[in-house]
């Protein structure tokens, strides 16, 4: 493969790749283009901390309503022995708590995740921020800018 031909298709790649052209609802252009201040795309970690949160409180609820569940179940056993409703309960009482246990280990799961991405946006993002714009490359961009 030729040099040019290289080159060009890094080109083609990296237009292809940029996601700051798109246009701004408000002023119909980019922010980012010649002249602009700002990129379009932003990122913080207040809806990953916020979404953990809400996993965690459906894992907390989850969790109750699984107990409750459970506590709920063991007096019906012995006031109604022999009635066919008795029978029931008995027969969808484990894929009740098979369901809910799914549910609250999910939400545990994702309460994890969903910080670890906070704090990701909200730490390393700025930190590796903070070092590339420490990078100098004099006047001239570099090939991946151009």
């Amino acid at each position: 493969m030729a040099w040019d031909e290289w080159e060009r298709l890094k080109a083609s790649t990296a237009q292809r790749m940029q996601i700051d052209h798109l246009a701004d609802p408000a002023d119909g252009g980019s922010s980012s283009a010649p002249g602009g201040s700002a990129p379009d795309l932003k990122a913080s970690k207040g809806p990953w901390t916020k979404a953990s949160g809400v996993a965690q409180d459906l894992r907390t609820v989850t969790n109750a309503g699984l107990t409750e569940l459970k506590t709920a179940h063991e007096g019906v056993k012995g006031g109604t022995d022999g009635f066919t409703s008795t029978a029931a309960l008995n027969e969808i009482l484990p894929t009740w708590e098979k369901r809910l246990t799914s549910v609250r280990d999910e939400c545990d799961r994702l309460h994890g995740a969903l910080a670890k991405s906070g704090r990701d946006f909200g730490e390393i993002d700025p930190a590796v921020a903070g070092k590339v714009s420490g990078v100098h490359v004099g006047d001239n961009k570099p090939d991946w800018a151009r």
